[in-house]
């Protein structure tokens, strides 16, 4: 079972999410921001951190940047919950390290699927390797833009 950290300023989220990965048997520590979540990084090593983004803020992808610096937490898969509606922040998070999306709203089902993709080596990889994909895609759209508005 994985040990598992969950940041959300939204208590009663925090609680569902604990009590629902508690029930599979994974370990849970809780976080209300990720300054607080730091520290408990940096004194365990956590397999997963679902963490919410909230769009304009760069708390959360912050935490990855300062975590990945650690060097010994590189395997750590980070979760990025996201609001419904939020068009900006699945690209944002994947380019800051988020290796899947939790969408809200969510139930138990989603919960536990995104932590089997996490802990699935398979999954890890394909997913590694479609998000070098999709990076390299967006990229090259921005850089094709960019280039579009430089020749007007």
């Amino acid at each position: 079972m994985a040990t598992i950290l969950v940041i959300d300023e939204n208590s009663v989220e925090r609680r569902i999410v604990r009590m629902t990965l508690e029930g599979e048997g994974h370990r849970v520590a809780e976080a209300a921001i990720p300054g607080d979540a730091l520290e408990l990084i940096r004194t365990f090593p956590f397999d997963i951190v679902l963490m919410a983004v909230t769009s304009g803020r760069g708390d959360a992808f912050d935490l990855i940047a300062k975590t990945r610096a650690m060097g010994e937490r590189d395997a750590t898969r980070f979760v990025a919950i996201l609001e419904e509606d939020d068009e900006k922040s699945p690209v944002e998070s994947f380019m800051n390290g988020a290796s899947d999306l939790l969408v809200r709203p969510f139930g138990a089902h989603d919960i536990r699927d995104v932590v089997a993709r996490a802990t699935s080596p398979q999954e890890i990889d394909l997913r590694d390797r479609l998000v070098g994909i999709q990076l390299d895609a967006y990229e090259t759209a921005i850089r094709l833009q960019e280039q579009a508005r430089s020749e007007r």
